[in-house]
């Protein structure tokens, strides 16, 4: 019994752990198609660029811990901007039926950051973890090593990923 519970406690923690230095599978900055809220597409290495820190901020339109995620961002994305510079993308992981919610949040929040859609879901498939609990984040140097992610969303976690971004300096 007494070792069942160390093991619950060590997995409790363990898998609460940021993964860090975890390569994904496919190296930045991928090559997977992107949509833009007009229905565009471009591909992804058009707009993901090495040469500054960048951060994947994944969501989805069901997600409320992502829409104050993304809101959280938003309120700072200016002022970090002037301390920092980096990219910041938001990327859509809803299924098709749901990308009309995409553009209409995407109008209605007038986020500052880029907003794309991932429609064939294909960093899941490249990421570590597949993208599994939402919101989801990774941060690449700008090497595009992944340097650091985090899953799912607290207040103040914000200020943690600002302060990774900052050391990238």
């Amino acid at each position: 019994m007494r070792s069942g519970f160390f093991t619950a406690v060590f997995l409790t923690f363990y898998l609460a752990l940021p993964a860090q230095n975890v390569q994904p599978s496919e190296a930045f900055p991928f090559s997977i198609t992107l949509f833009r809220t007009d229905s565009t597409t471009l591909p992804s290495a058009q707009v993901l660029k090495k040469g500054k820190p960048t951060v994947l901020a994944f969501w989805l339109t069901t997600c409320l811990p992502c829409h104050i995620e993304l809101g959280s961002y938003a309120k700072n994305y200016e002022a970090w901007k002037k301390e920092a510079d980096f990219n910041l993308f938001a990327i859509s992981i809803d299924f098709q039926e749901r990308f009309a919610k995409v553009q209409e949040m995407t109008r209605e929040k007038k986020w500052p950051f880029p907003v794309y859609w991932d429609a064939h879901r294909a960093f899941k498939n490249i990421l570590p973890g597949g993208l599994n609990g939402l919101p989801q984040v990774f941060l690449f140097d700008k090497e595009g090593k992944l340097v650091w992610q985090h899953k799912r969303y607290a207040s103040g976690d914000e200020a943690e990923l600002f302060a990774q971004i900052k050391a990238l300096k």
